[in-house]
């Protein structure tokens, strides 16, 4: 009796290992199954569709003012008041602050005080005619007479700039352009007309040389060829004085002319004779001395003027430090119009991407402060100099914002700038793409065996740029395979397959 005990406990012990090694060996077995299934390859049919592609740089920055104008003193004075202040808006020709200056002040009553004594010189002095006779200042040959009997003396002289003209020192000149094909000192032959004249090169300067030849009767004006030593023309102008003389005077007709172009005269010749009211040379030395103090005046006034410190367009206030009895200096900054009517925004791009970006790209804009709307802009300028930023070198580019209402300076913008676009082109999502050696590839929705563990990539494709998600297909071949083997003129999409492991 004892003995069967003993046998059925061991019979108990035997079936619950066996029970135990069969569960083990069970959820070994169903574990193996499920590693098997979790490493099992699906495949995820994605749609091939026609549309635009783009690829954006991203950048950050700050709105500031397109255009500013930066007020500095006209001249040197002290701060007598200060109307606005920083950030203050103004138009065109509004008053911000006014100078004042006794330097200034005391100039003005001095040059005033200058021209009325002088005028009343001048009321004394027109009660004496000046000479009828027109005389040569010097010696020399007339090359130009300018004035013919009966006319006026000023009228003539605001035409022509005198009444005759002399040469002196029976030098003229020609100015030929040159193109370096002479040098200073060079000799060179100077024509006009049938006659002809050694001459040789003064001087060479901007492209052009100027010539000096000796006068032979040739006319003020006339053309003139330069050849060079070996007869190669080397250029053409027109004869002119070489140190002209230009006699004038003031007042009066010409009653008589008495030399014409071509005369040998010596200093004090008679020119002319006049009549009429001809100014004696004290007067004239007295308006031509009036004339000078007047043109101090203006230009004093003018320096008064400027102490009144006016925008000069419209905008915003900046820079403004001006107070009360603060002493200016002349050519100081005083403060800065910022123009709120166009901004821009500088963007630090890296070198990587800076290639694929130009001038005139467009761009989005959106701010924190603004979130419920996006701008569009337009690259201005890229900087060709970068900056190293912790060893990447960094190219400020400059986007100017178009309808900018609601954007105020200093705003911190994003900016999205559209590097590359392709248009009209094949686009798959990334993941459909195999690379195998360095190639890539692609494979068809009908291509896929969902029992098999890997499918490799069989048609093999050209790619363009990619934005991350979607890439697009160059290859024309497969381009059409795809577009036109799986009915997309009945409205479906091809498609292409894309793999992820479970």
């Amino acid at each position: 009796m004892k003995k069967n005990k003993k046998s059925r406990k061991r019979i108990m012990v035997l079936v619950i290992v066996i029970a135990a090694a069969a569960l083990c060996v069970f959820g070994y077995l169903r574990l193996r199954a499920n590693q098997a299934e979790t490493a099992k390859t699906t495949y995820e049919i994605v749609d091939v569709t026609k549309g635009t592609i783009e690829v954006k740089v991203k950048g950050a920055g700050t709105v500031e003012p397109l255009e500013d104008e930066t007020i500095y003193a006209s001249a040197a004075g002290t701060v007598k008041d200060v109307l606005l202040e920083n950030g203050d808006t103004v138009k065109k020709g509004d008053v911000i602050a006014v100078l004042e200056s006794d330097a200034l002040e005391s100039q003005k009553t001095s040059l005033k005080q200058q021209i009325d004594e002088t005028d009343m010189s001048i009321l004394t002095a027109r009660s004496v005619s000046g000479g009828k006779n027109v005389t040569a200042p010097v010696k020399g040959t007339v090359k130009a007479v300018y004035a013919k009997e009966g006319d006026s003396v000023d009228a003539v002289v605001e035409r022509d700039g005198a009444l005759a003209l002399i040469c002196p020192d029976g030098l003229m000149k020609t100015e030929v352009a040159c193109e370096g094909a002479l040098k200073t000192g060079d000799a060179v032959k100077v024509t006009v007309g049938a006659a002809s004249a050694d001459g040789v090169v003064i001087s060479v300067s901007g492209g052009k040389a100027v010539v000096q030849f000796e006068d032979d009767g040739f006319a003020v004006g006339a053309d003139a060829t330069v050849t060079d030593a070996n007869g190669t023309a080397a250029g053409s102008g027109v004869v002119a004085v070489k140190n002209p003389v230009y006699v004038s005077v003031k007042g009066g007709t010409v009653e008589d002319v008495r030399v014409e172009a071509g005369d040998d005269v010596s200093r004090g010749g008679k020119l002319m004779t006049l009549e009429g009211d001809i100014l004696s040379s004290s007067l004239y030395s007295l308006l031509e001395q009036r004339d000078s103090l007047q043109n101090d005046l203006n230009n004093v006034l003018a320096d008064i003027d400027g102490l009144t410190i006016r925008a000069g367009r419209d905008g915003v206030i900046s820079g403004l430090t001006l107070k009360e009895g603060q002493a200016v200096a002349q050519g100081a900054a005083l403060l800065t119009i910022e123009n709120t009517d166009a901004v821009k925004i500088d963007v630090e791009i890296d070198e990587l991407d800076i290639a694929n970006i130009e001038t005139g790209d467009e761009a989005t804009v959106t701010f924190d402060a603004l979130p419920d709307k996006t701008f569009s802009a337009a690259i201005m300028k890229i900087n060709p100099v970068g900056q190293s930023q912790n060893n990447v070198t960094k190219y400020t580019v400059t986007l100017t914002l178009d309808h900018a209402d609601g954007v105020m300076l200093g705003m911190s913008a994003d900016v999205q700038i559209v590097s590359e676009r392709a248009q009209d082109v094949l686009i798959i999502p990334i993941e459909a793409i195999q690379t195998i050696n360095g190639e890539k590839f692609v494979a068809f929705e009908g291509e896929v065996n969902k029992e098999q563990n890997d499918v490799t990539a069989t048609h093999k494709v050209v790619t363009g740029i990619t934005d991350g998600v979607n890439i697009e297909v160059k290859e024309k071949s497969l381009q059409e395979r795809m577009w036109s083997a799986n009915g997309m003129n009945g409205g479906k999409g091809v498609t292409a397959a894309a793999s992820s492991a479970q």
